[in-house]
């Protein structure tokens, strides 16, 4: 605390934070180090020297949840923080969703710009070089749900940045794809930047709507579509159906549901399975679960 007071907002090196805090040169690189693995501090790099700067609270929260003593704190007062972090997390982005939603173009770059299917994230994997898997922040904050939470995928860039803070799990392009594929399994949607491409490698998250901060955002502010972005929806043909269900469990957004009818197959009787368009975001979970190939994922025109 004596650091983040003294520091204020100016950028310092060790020897600077080794005056600032009256301790040896050697004493103060390795606190620096240990509040830099905690997001306490940042490092910037200026003139070719590396720098730190305090961290901001919402970046120190989200580490405290991950990796520290988050379970610590009563549930009642962790249901108010996640709500603090999700109101804020709004408050930084919505400027630029607004503008997505006027046909604008962002001002700032968004996080999960994109509703993506299995298929493609693994073409990321393939694509990377370095891969990092990390807690689920939004899950563990939000706790709401059940699903796996080691699913959030950092790469090239973004894996070297966790690295470098001493967190994450490297990963191997076979793991990271058998992680994507389990996580699929699960039920956890997947969002990364469709323009990675042009801008690079960074992450893909593996989201469930009832935590994951987009999503829930994205709900709040009604962009659904827009941010994230879906490409895809889905085309289901009732004739091949055999009313399983699968597809009612596994959507997030109940664009899947049973109808009200019943359908005799092969001498069962079964609910009948319907689908809402306008509810559907993309994601192709239920084409992944469609034991008849009754439902296909279609591009959007952009």
């Amino acid at each position: 605390m004596r650091l983040v007071l003294r520091m204020s907002d100016r950028h310092l090196d060790d020897q600077q934070v080794a005056d600032l805090m009256v301790m040896p040169r050697s004493e103060a690189a390795g606190f620096l180090e240990r509040a830099y693995s905690r997001c306490i501090v940042d490092k910037v790099s200026e003139d070719g020297a590396t720098k730190y700067k305090i961290s901001n609270f919402y970046a120190r929260l989200d580490q405290f949840a991950k990796y520290e003593n988050w379970h610590d704190i009563p549930a009642e007062d962790r249901k108010i923080i996640n709500r603090r972090f999700l109101d804020e997390f709004i408050a930084r982005h919505k400027h630029s969703i607004e503008r997505k939603m006027r046909g604008l173009e962002a001002e700032n770059a968004l996080p999960n710009d994109t509703v993506m299917l299995l298929s493609e994230v693994e073409e990321m994997i393939n694509a990377a070089y370095e891969i990092v898997v990390q807690p689920c922040d939004c899950r563990k904050l939000g706790e709401n749900c059940n699903r796996p939470v080691e699913t959030c995928i950092w790469l090239d860039e973004g894996a070297r940045q966790a690295l470098d803070r001493g967190h994450g799990r490297r990963l191997t392009t076979e793991e990271a794809i058998k992680l994507l594929r389990w996580a699929d399994k699960k039920g956890l949607m997947h969002t990364a930047d469709s323009g990675w491409r042009e801008r690079g490698l960074h992450a893909i998250c593996n989201c469930c709507a009832c935590d994951c901060y987009p999503f829930r955002a994205a709900r709040e502010l009604g962009s659904k579509g827009v941010w994230p972005k879906s490409h895809y929806i889905v085309q289901y043909d009732r004739e091949c159906c055999n009313h399983c269900g699968a597809c009612v469990k596994r959507c997030h957004f109940e664009a899947f549901y049973h109808d009200g009818s019943i359908i005799e197959i092969e001498e069962k009787l079964k609910k009948g399975v319907a689908v809402n368009l306008e509810k559907c975001w993309g994601c192709g979970l239920c084409a992944n679960s469609c034991p008849q190939g009754a439902i296909q994922m279609i591009g959007l025109q952009a």
